[in-house]
C-alpha cells in the first residue's frame, strides 16, 4: 500500500527553493576557493621554478669555460692521449705555490740519478723556457756530458736549504746544497750552490702525463747558479 505525497504549499516551496539555493551557493563559493587554491600553488611553483632557473643561468654565465681538449694520435703506435690547454697564464699563484715548484725544478735540474735521469731530464724540460733549457741541455752534450762522465757510477743529491721568492717580479733566489756519492762508497764534499731563478706561467698545450707533471704550466725562463761561501 503506497502513500501519496501531498502536494507542498506555497511557503513550503519558497523554504525548500531558498534551502536549495543555500546549498548551491555554498558549493560554488567552497568550489571557488578551492580553484582560488590551486591557481596559488602553480603561481608558487611557476615563481620558484623561475628564479631556480635565473640562478641557474647566473651561476652559469659566472663561471669560466672549460679547457678545451685535444685528442692526439701517435701516428707510430696508434695511441690516443687528451691534449689540453692551459689556462691564460699568470703571473703568480702566491708564495707556496711558486715555492713548491722552485723546489722541483732545482732538485730535477741540479740532480742526478741514473735510474731516474730520463724523468728527471723531462721534468726539466717541461718547466723550462728556452734560455733555461738551452743552458741545461748543455751539461748533456759533447764528450763532458754529465750522463756520459757520472753514467751509473755516481749520483748528485741535492737539498734545498730556503727558498726566497717575490711573485710580483717573478725572481727567486734558491739556496741549496749538492754532493756526490760514488758507487764505491766514496762520499764528496757539500757544495754550496745560491740560484737566481727568473719564473712565470704560462698558457701551454700540454699532454695529460705532461699535466701531471706540470699542471699550472710553472717555467723558469732563467737560471743562473753560482757558488755560495758558506762560514763554518
Amino acid at each position: 500500500m503506497t502513500t501519496e505525497q501531498k502536494p507542498l504549499t506555497g511557503k513550503e516551496e519558497i523554504n525548500l527553493y531558498l534551502t536549495e539555493s543555500a546549498s548551491l551557493e555554498r558549493d560554488l563559493l567552497a568550489e571557488k576557493e578551492k580553484s582560488k587554491r590551486t591557481a596559488w600553488r602553480v603561481a608558487g611553483v611557476s615563481m620558484a621554478m623561475s628564479f631556480l632557473g635565473l640562478v641557474a643561468g647566473i651561476a652559469g654565465l659566472s663561471q669560466e669555460a672549460p679547457i678545451p681538449t685535444v685528442l692526439r694520435v701517435d701516428n707510430t703506435t696508434g695511441a690516443v692521449e687528451a691534449v689540453t690547454v692551459q689556462r691564460e697564464s699568470e703571473v703568480s699563484y702566491g708564495e707556496a705555490v711558486d715555492s713548491y715548484f722552485l723546489n722541483k725544478y732545482v732538485l730535477n735540474r741540479e740532480g742526478y740519478e741514473y735510474k731516474t735521469i730520463q724523468s728527471m731530464y723531462e721534468t726539466t724540460r717541461l718547466m723550462s723556457g728556452q734560455d733555461a733549457w738551452l743552458s741545461y741541455n748543455a751539461t748533456y752534450s759533447g764528450p763532458n756530458a754529465r750522463d756520459a762522465v757520472l753514467n751509473n757510477r755516481t749520483e748528485i743529491i741535492v737539498k734545498v736549504r730556503s727558498i726566497a721568492s717575490n711573485s710580483d717580479t717573478g725572481i727567486a733566489t734558491v739556496r741549496y746544497t749538492t754532493q756526490k756519492k760514488h758507487t764505491n762508497g766514496r762520499i764528496e764534499p757539500v757544495e754550496h750552490w745560491i740560484a737566481t731563478v727568473g719564473y712565470t706561467y704560462v698558457r701551454a698545450i700540454m699532454t695529460t702525463e705532461e699535466r701531471r707533471i706540470n699542471p699550472l704550466g710553472f717555467v723558469v725562463n732563467t737560471f743562473r747558479a753560482d757558488p755560495e761561501v758558506v762560514r763554518n
